[in-house]
């Protein structure tokens, strides 16, 4: 369990490094543009964790007896589509967004020109936090004197890589989850990362749900085919990553941090056999991740075509939502005391999980 948690501890650690290499050397075209840039590179891996985090909450219809618990070791991969690896980025835009926010200063008239780093401006492919820029990518801002057309800047903001550079394809996560019967039908369930830190970078995983085995108390006569119950359950991701000054912006307690609550509420249905036995489920998912850019961040380079000295407090905040159906199929081994699962979510974006669990 160690492996996976230090795994998925690096993989975010990767992600939020990245992010944080581009996101704060965009600071030095403004937050306007910073803001647009971070919500485009971040929205797609926040859905991603949403979905991922409503998944796995369940691997049969039936709950435990009163007074047995189960302790599990699960992971989790989600799979992103080919669409939601990459944004379409038209340097016009931040051209118009960063020109207001010159402006907007007390600095001598002019004007600015944003492209690529090879000087074109029709619009491009640009990886998100899931994708992978290859070749890298990278912006130019050229800001040349109203009057005399003299150029009086030019800065170049290497644009952030995301988890397909380090040959990652899924968001993934791994917990421990275990779960208690109540009686009268219910069962109440609690997953955990214990905060693990790897480098600047740390993590935990954190939720609950409880269970009530509808045809227990409805269906004590077994007049159903099958065992039904309803869940609800809620999970948070809570990551940090922590880094050092840059080359284009200085300052203090600079810090970009992610947080992500997932709702799940589901119907499920499954076999009632003492070995192997197969389940399925419909479950409506909302959830919502905030991205914040936290920190004091000062323009020092002379690459800036803002004022020296300008600072910003913590200045950038993205929420994403998310809400949708998705629907569950899966399989159960029970071998004595010990459990094997394997489940498949299907819907905006797809998951995969498995698990291993000692029932006592």
């Amino acid at each position: 369990m160690k492996k996976y948690i230090v795994t998925l501890a690096i993989l975010i650690s990767f992600n939020l490094s990245k992010a944080q290499d581009g996101i704060s050397d965009v600071l030095a075209a403004g937050v306007e543009a910073a803001a647009l840039f971070t919500n485009s590179y971040t929205e797609p891996a926040a859905e991603a964790f949403s979905y991922n985090l409503s998944a796995g909450w369940y691997d049969d219809a039936r709950v435990l007896p009163k007074g047995k618990f189960n302790f599990i070791v699960r992971a989790q991969a989600t799979f992103s589509k080919d669409e939601d690896k990459s944004f379409l980025l038209d340097p016009l835009v931040y051209q118009d967004i960063i020109q207001n926010s010159y402006d907007n200063t007390n600095n001598p008239p002019a004007d600015v020109t944003v492209t690529f780093g090879d000087d074109s401006t029709t619009p491009r492919l640009i990886a998100t936090a899931l994708g992978q820029n290859d070749p890298s990518q990278s912006l130019v801002i050229i800001t040349r004197d109203r009057t005399t057309g003299i150029q009086t800047d030019r800065s170049v903001i290497e644009l952030p890589q995301g988890l397909g550079d380090a040959g990652v394809d899924v968001v993934p996560s791994a917990f421990i989850q275990a779960g208690f019967g109540l009686g009268a039908g219910l069962e109440l369930k609690a997953r955990f990362v214990p905060r693990t830190q790897i480098d600047e970078a740390e993590i935990a995983i954190y939720g609950g749900a409880i269970q009530w085995q509808v045809s227990d108390v409805l269906d004590k006569n077994d007049v159903l085919p099958v065992e039904v119950s309803v869940l609800a359950g809620y999970s948070v991701l809570d990551a940090m990553y922590d880094f050092e000054d840059g080359a284009v912006v200085d300052g203090e307690d600079q810090r970009l941090e992610t947080k992500s609550g997932s709702l799940t509420l589901s119907l499920i249905a499954g076999t009632d056999f003492k070995v192997l036995n197969f389940y399925g489920g419909v479950n409506f998912n909302a959830g919502t991740t905030e991205t914040d850019l936290l920190g004091t961040y000062t323009v020092r380079s002379s690459g800036s075509i803002f004022p020296i000295g300008q600072t910003f407090e913590d200045p950038i905040s993205v929420k994403t939502d998310v809400s949708s159906m998705l629907g569950t199929v899966g399989t159960k081994l029970t071998l004595g005391f010990f459990q094997i699962n394997a489940g498949y979510t299907f819907g905006e974006f797809d998951t995969l999980n498995g698990a291993i669990a000692f029932k006592f």
